[in-house]
């Protein structure tokens, strides 16, 4: 469920992207994400993909092609190929060599491992993508199918990931902490940890992308959403004092748009429609029927021109660490410009259980 500003996942690296991104006169930012499908093979109970009709109209291959092309030729060299389940699409192989051979995409992969084989294994070791990321969705058979509705799932996901595992191959093992499996969140932490992998996480639910809010029925409340955060913390605590310490330096202004939408990646849905991040679907870009021109910095720097009026954001002292999101926002308020009173409570509860990072003295609004 992250929306990352880059494929990356990591600050240095993100450095780098911008150092080679200046006095680059293309059209999209290095990196960039590509849904190849919205079918999939499970029925996570906290998914925003899949809603009536989110699968209609899916691109050709060829189609599909044609608009990997336009991302290369537009400037983009990181790209992750997402879902859905990418496995699912018939054609992943044939889209994959596509991006990889004839265009030199660096190309990271999101699936869920239950489609993953031996064969598969063998696809990607003699072409190697940069990283593998699988999201565990339990650490028992029992939650994990619990989440994914799908008897069965869980066994194809332990086959997958340990053929991968064997292989060698570069992955990296993630979670999404929900109310259905945080019980088990220090378990899969540790097991990931035990298979040498590197592990992430994710907190944020947030509704549908036609707005249906069954997914929040999965949020944490603020304090288990802290309380995750402090789990992985607990090693070192200085990391959250860094983090929290250059968000407050950086976080003035009314901007409504702080991350790197559209500016360090970019997004295109199975349809061919180009958005700035993952999560802002309003008044997408044509990419599969139009040519990549100035009317998409246009259409860009519209977007990310909005600003924030009046609805105290701006002003809030805890604004550089609310994960304050106006997608998510236009999601759940139906207006970008609101904050989420869910992400407002969650700040003030980080602060409780953190403390302050040290050198700040900040009142909380």
């Amino acid at each position: 469920m992250s929306c990352a500003d880059c494929i990356a996942h990591s600050g240095g690296l993100l450095r780098l992207y911008e150092k080679m991104q200046m006095g680059q006169e293309t059209p999209l930012p290095l990196c960039g994400s590509f849904e190849l499908t919205l079918r999939c093979n499970v029925r996570c109970k906290h998914c925003y993909i899949l809603y009536p009709g989110a699968t209609d109209n899916e691109m050709s291959t060829e189609e599909a092609k044609a608009v990997l092309k336009k991302l290369a030729d537009g400037g983009v060299i990181f790209l992750l190929m997402t879902g859905g389940e990418v496995l699912a699409r018939p054609d992943f192989k044939e889209l994959y060599l596509y991006a990889k051979r004839e265009l030199g995409m660096i190309l990271t992969i999101f699936t869920n491992a239950t489609l993953v084989d031996e064969d598969m294994v063998d696809f990607w070791k003699k072409y190697p993508p940069r990283k593998i990321e699988v999201t565990i969705y339990g650490h028992t058979e029992e939650t994990y199918e619990n989440v994914t509705g799908v008897k069965g799932s869980f066994k194809r996901f332990r086959n997958g990931c340990q053929l991968m595992l064997d292989a060698g191959l570069p992955l990296a093992l993630k979670t999404i902490a929900i109310k259905s499996n945080v019980h088990e969140f220090k378990d899969i932490r540790q097991w990931v940890l035990e298979q040498g992998a590197t592990f992430r996480y994710d907190i944020d639910v947030h509704p549908k992308i036609d707005h249906n809010t069954d997914p929040l029925e999965e949020r944490l409340s603020p304090q288990e959403y802290v309380e995750v955060e402090l789990i992985d913390l607990e090693a070192n605590l200085g990391q959250y004092n860094t983090y929290v310490t250059n968000a407050y330096n950086h976080s003035s202004g009314d901007n409504l748009f702080v991350c790197g939408s559209g500016v360090r990646t970019c997004h295109v849905d199975p349809q061919g429609r180009l958005h700035p991040c993952m999560i802002w679907r309003e008044n997408p870009y044509d990419l599969r029927n139009q040519v990549l021109d100035d009317d998409w910095r246009d259409h860009r720097t519209a977007i990310r021109s909005k600003k924030t009026e009046a609805v105290g954001c701006n002003t809030c002292s805890n604004r550089g660490v609310c994960g304050r999101c106006p997608a998510q926002s236009l999601l759940e308020m139906g207006d970008p410009t609101l904050p989420i009173p869910y992400h407002c409570e969650t700040s003030q509860e980080r602060r409780k259980l953190m403390g302050e990072p040290a050198g700040l003295s900040i009142e909380i609004v």
